[in-house]
């Protein structure tokens, strides 16, 4: 025979109440929380591939499937700031070579041209 929770008690309130006369406790098992972090909330609809990657990582980590999502948010963030600083170097670089604009009929040297533009003085 299992107990009753008497009325008017809340779940919470029965399994204390339970705790006190040496019932049998209660043991939920929940995630660890990510730390609070400040910032705008929002509301997304994720898709469905996202959502078992998030699930995945969730469980191998034990932790939430939004804590998860942030995770892959952050990295994928990191990738694309990293993209854009090789760009920008790229782009550096290129200038660096090439300083002005390469007009459309210009054509590249033969390469007797090159070879005599690299070639030590002597």
């Amino acid at each position: 025979m299992t107990k009753r929770e008497p009325k008017g008690e809340s779940g919470a309130e029965a399994r204390r109440q339970a705790l006190k006369s040496g019932g049998a406790a209660v043991v939920t098992h929940r995630k660890p929380r990510a730390p609070r972090s400040d910032g705008p909330r929002t509301t997304l609809r994720v898709p469905d591939s996202l959502v078992i990657s998030a699930e995945r990582l969730a469980g191998e980590l034990g932790i939430s499937r939004n804590d998860a999502l942030l995770r892959l948010a952050t990295r994928g963030a990191d990738l694309y700031e990293t993209e854009r600083l090789i760009e920008k170097r790229r782009e550096e670089r290129w200038k660096a070579v090439v300083p002005g604009e390469i007009e459309p009929g210009v054509s590249f040297p033969e390469a007797e041209e090159i070879a005599e533009a690299v070639r030590p003085g002597l």
